[in-house]
């Protein structure tokens, strides 16, 4: 009777790297898509916040969505926004959407686009 356990830890060991590793890139991918995701919240709604003081969408309100979105790592140019109505008065609704995409590239197992959308609504502060 062969006694020798040597083969054993090895198959164990490769069998253990094929299912680590791609949870570990799993990890890190998806743990990356929600921190964009969390950005680009925060930016829109910063947007929003500044459109409703303007009185609607501007320049000014994309260029500030396109700073915080550059200074969150995200580019701009990348990501689709929507700012409706185009102007608002006094306590109207304007809504501020944009849409990216993530990209979550997992060994062995997926490589997709993710689709990460943000909207936020504030109240216009223009008195017209």
């Amino acid at each position: 009777m062969r006694t020798d356990d040597s083969g054993l830890a090895t198959l164990e060991t490769i069998l253990s790297v094929v299912v680590l590793v791609p949870v570990l890139f799993s990890v890190i991918a998806f743990g990356g898509a929600f921190q964009r995701w969390i950005a680009q919240d925060a930016a829109v709604v910063q947007a929003a916040r500044f459109a409703a003081e303007v009185g609607g969408d501007s320049a000014e309100v994309r260029a500030l969505l396109a700073d915080a979105l550059t200074g969150s790592g995200i580019d701009p140019s990348r990501v689709d926004v929507s700012i409706e109505p185009s102007r608002v008065g006094w306590r109207e609704p304007i809504t501020v959407r944009a849409v990216s995409q993530a990209r979550i590239d997992i060994p062995f197992i997926l490589h997709i686009d993710l689709p990460l959308s943000s909207s936020a609504v504030a109240r216009g502060e223009v008195n017209r």
